[in-house]
């Protein structure tokens, strides 16, 4: 009698298409080439060869990040994923649609928009609700309902900066719509046109010049409280967006970025730091971590001392290299005198004994 369904790819491809399926592409293709040439024949063996090669034991639902990560997706690619899923399959039980078709137990009919709106916030830590279902005052609610989002915005800020998380979770960054598979042109546009929907203009034109300006007033001053409590590191990276526009970053400090994290990756790094002095000045350093700064000088920005006399004039800046120099001394003492020890890289240094300078930066930010 002639044997069934023993063609190895064949049933391999079943299984990813119809039993372990959202394999990323690539990594479907090299588990096909690996069954064909181990030679498993059996589904129940091809089976259980995918299952233990990916550790399936340990995943979660369509809706978590685990389940697409041991699929070969990576972090970012997951938390999109798996936030699609979730909004796409059931309601959370912290939006307020989930408790407006619910039965109240209390008043046996379904609850209202503020009973729903307490029951979700009963559920999160950074609502006072939280605490004062669990037996303390309002006032006391209150307070450790601050002390925790204070604390979450840390652990946030954090993981911010060891991640494209918060980049790619806002309809109003170009990665939001690129890792959706939208070309960059497209998703310039639709940042563009989402980036519209809040302005002084929308707000008067909607409701009227009094009124939209009162409206428009409050939400900047609503913005600023709520950036004032955000930690240190998450003020800097917000304010480093906002002036780094044009600012470009050489190939050069990329590459030190790059080799610092890779002999360090618990080390936090922060790249392209700002620091304010109290008459709103604002300085932004190439490198930091563990309160030290390196700071990439380009010899023809910088007009190196070694190659460019005093009195020479960038024909670019507009300014001589001793202006220059003093500016570049005042920005550097600013740094020190908020406790930061400084490192400068030259780029004829950096060319010139490449393995040297990274050994030094390594050294420099770890130690």
């Amino acid at each position: 009698m002639p044997r069934w369904n023993i063609n190895p790819k064949d049933n391999c491809i079943h299984i990813m298409d119809n039993v372990i399926k959202n394999l990323k592409p690539d990594l479907r293709e090299t588990i096909l080439s690996e069954v064909i040439s181990a030679n498993i024949t059996l589904k129940k063996d091809i089976e259980k060869y995918i299952r233990d090669k990916l550790d399936l034991s340990k995943s979660g639902g369509l809706h978590t990040k685990k389940y697409w990560i041991l699929r070969g997706w990576s972090f970012d690619e997951s938390y999109v994923k798996s936030k699609e899923n979730k909004q796409k399959n059931c309601k959370s039980v912290y939006s307020r649609d989930f408790w407006l078709e619910q039965i109240n137990p209390t008043t046996n009919k379904l609850y209202t928009i503020e009973e729903a709106d307490c029951e979700r916030n009963s559920r999160r830590p950074i609502r006072k609700e939280y605490w004062i279902k669990r037996g303390h005052s309002e006032v006391e609610a209150d307070q450790l309902a601050k002390e925790t989002k204070v604390s979450n915005n840390k652990k946030g800020a954090k993981k911010s900066a060891e991640s494209n998380v918060r980049r790619i979770s806002s309809k109003r960054c170009i990665d939001y719509y690129t890792i959706r598979e939208y070309s960059k042109e497209e998703a310039k546009e639709l940042v563009s046109k989402e980036q519209k929907y809040f302005s002084k203009d929308i707000c008067i034109k909607k409701y009227g010049k009094e009124k939209g300006l009162k409206i428009w007033k409050e939400r900047q001053v609503k913005w600023q409280e709520t950036l004032k409590s955000k930690p240190p590191e998450e003020i800097a990276r917000i304010n480093r967006l906002k002036l780094t526009k044009g600012i470009t970053v050489s190939k050069a400090e990329k590459e030190i970025l790059a080799e610092v994290r890779n002999a360090k990756p618990t080390l936090m790094v922060i790249d392209q730091l700002t620091l304010s002095d109290n008459i709103k000045k604002q300085y932004i350093y190439d490198i930091s971590a563990n309160n030290k700064i390196i700071e990439y000088n380009g010899d023809f920005w910088h007009c190196n001392p070694k190659i460019y006399s005093a009195d020479y004039v960038n024909p670019r800046t507009k300014l001589t290299a001793s202006e220059k120099w003093n500016l570049d001394a005042e920005k550097i003492m600013f740094a020190q005198s908020q406790g930061y020890e400084v490192l400068i890289v030259w780029e004829s240094d950096f060319k010139e004994n490449k393995e040297e300078v990274l050994k030094k930066c390594i050294q420099f930010l770890t130690q």
